[in-house]
Parts: C-alpha cells; sequence; structure tokens
C-alpha cells in the first residue's frame, strides 16, 4: 500500500520555504557578495557590527554579506551617484526591490527595503502588537493587494502565524523592519498579589539583609510591585527568531517559534537583538521557549 502524504497550505508553503532557502544563498554567498563588496569599498563603507539574523549564521560568507548589506541600508541615498554607474550596486537595487520582498520602500536610502504585508500590519496596529491582531492585519493587508507575491505574503494568506514567523525569518535581511515610536505604548499595570504572610516574613529579611550589608533593598509593598517585577525577568523551523521591529528606546519586537503541545508562536520584547541561532539555544530539551 501506498503512504499517503497530505500537501496543505502549511506543507507546501514551508517546502517552498526550504526550496528558496536553499536556492538563495549559493547566490547570495557568490555574485551578491561580490556585489556588495564592490560598492561597499567603492563608498568606503565598513561592514556593520550586528547580531546577525535568520540563517546568515551558517558560514563566513553569509556572515560577511549580512554585515555589508546591513551597513549599506543604512547609507542615505545623496550617495547614489558615487555608485549609480557600476554593475555591481544595478544588481544589488534589482534584487532588493523584487517583488519577491514586498513592494520596495525607502527612497531615502541607497538599498530599499521590502514592505511585506507583515510589514503593513505592523504599522497599521502600532502599538497594539499581539501574534493573533497582526496575523489577522497581514491577511488583510495581502488580500487589498492581489498583486503582492512576496513570500511573507505568500504566508499571510492562509493565515498561520507559524508558516508567517518562519517565511518572515528566511527573508530577514530583505524585510521592512517597524519602528514603534517610544510613548506609544502603554504603560503595564502592576497587580501586588503577594500574600501578606508571606509579605511579612520577607520584610523581616529584607530588614536583615540591608542592615546586615548596609544596602537598600525595597520593602515588599505595592508600591514596589514594578521594581520586583523588573527583577523577576531576568527545515527545522523550530527555534526561528525574527525581529519585527522595535520602539525608539532600543527594545525589539520578535516572533519566535517554540512548542508547547504543539508549534506555537512566542512573541516578545526584549533589548537586545535575539537571532534563530540564540533563541534555539535559550529552547529547553522539549522545545519550549525560555523565560524572556
Amino acid at each position: 500500500m501506498r503512504t499517503e502524504v497530505i500537501v496543505d497550505n502549511r506543507v507546501f508553503l514551508l517546502g517552498l520555504c526550504e526550496l528558496y532557502r536553499n536556492a538563495m544563498k549559493p547566490h547570495e554567498r557568490g555574485e551578491l557578495l561580490a556585489c556588495a563588496r564592490r560598492v561597499a569599498a567603492t563608498l568606503g563603507v565598513p561592514p556593520a557590527d550586528v547580531p546577525i539574523e535568520g540563517y546568515y549564521t551558517e558560514d563566513d560568507d553569509l556572515k560577511e554579506y549580512f554585515r555589508l548589506m546591513r551597513a549599506l541600508q543604512e547609507v542615505l541615498a545623496s550617495r547614489i551617484p558615487k555608485v549609480k554607474a557600476l554593475p555591481e550596486f544595478g544588481r544589488l537595487r534589482e534584487v532588493t526591490s523584487a517583488p519577491l520582498f514586498g513592494r520596495p520602500v525607502g527612497e531615502d536610502y541607497l538599498l530599499p527595503l521590502g514592505r511585506d504585508p507583515l510589514s503593513q500590519a505592523l504599522s497599521d496596529t502600532q502599538p497594539d502588537w499581539s501574534v493573533e491582531r497582526l496575523t489577522a492585519a497581514a491577511y488583510a493587508a495581502a488580500e487589498r493587494c492581489p498583486d503582492d507575491i512576496s513570500l511573507v505574503g505568500l504566508a499571510a494568506r492562509i493565515r498561520d502565524p507559524v508558516v508567517l514567523t518562519a517565511l518572515r525569518e528566511s527573508v530577514v535581511l530583505y524585510a521592512e523592519l517597524c519602528a514603534l515610536v517610544t510613548g506609544t505604548l502603554p504603560p503595564p499595570e502592576y497587580v501586588w498579589q503577594v500574600d501578606d504572610d508571606l509579605a511579612a516574613r520577607a520584610s523581616r529579611f529584607i530588614d536583615t539583609f540591608n542592615a546586615l550589608f548596609d544596602e537598600r533593598l525595597p520593602p515588599p509593598e505595592p508600591k514596589h510591585a514594578a521594581v520586583f517585577a523588573a527583577a523577576s525577568r531576568g527545515s527545522v523551523i523550530l527555534g526561528r527568531c525574527v525581529r519585527l521591529g522595535g520602539d525608539t528606546a532600543g527594545n525589539q519586537y520578535h516572533w519566535a517559534i517554540c512548542r508547547a503541545a504543539e508549534l506555537t508562536v512566542h512573541e516578545f520584547w526584549h533589548g537586545d537583538v535575539w537571532t534563530s541561532e540564540r533563541y534555539r539555544r535559550a529552547l529547553d530539551e522539549h522545545g519550549r521557549p525560555p523565560d524572556l
């Protein structure tokens, strides 16, 4: 008897994503790296000192390409005349403007980024970002743009956040990152639910510690809830982690694939950029997410 294998939307898109990654990497290690080197050398731009995101951690050539492209993406459009005649610059513009990554935006810069339906959703829904809301908004954005053929746009159309995360991580170097303006996020509300007896005993511990070491640990009272809360935080697609946006205070918004009862998406803010490599190291042996 033949074994029946169902290729549904998820299987198809994850397969397409893997085929894209495997086909794209030789171009990035080869012709595109050579293009980036030539353009960066002509402009006198050194590689960016940034975390390596996505699959670009796999080898030195991909790492170099990632850092050079991140540096070139920060160069202002006013410097285009210096490289306009270079065929290498034309090739980079052709690739970064391709509909594979969404609608090219960023006319003020040397190279465009792709505004795909998830980028559009991040812009449309800020500051209220959540997996559920962004998945729905990305689907709506894809529906409003029938000409969108981006990899992320395809994922948006099936409304599957796991696929959406996996495919966005594959185009992390070319996708637009959404900037969230500091101050638009509502401040958290801290609810003190510490048992009275526990707080009383902890108060004695704190008083003793402070006296013994001349320290100033705060007393266990509701007005110090934020202090204690802050102190407490201290194709394998499992572990793929993608940074989707950030605020002007330096906090970064991420989605990552982890495992609960099944694969799910873990959304989180963090002061650092979390890469897939870092997130995978932080997963436990069952694929459960780290406590961020």
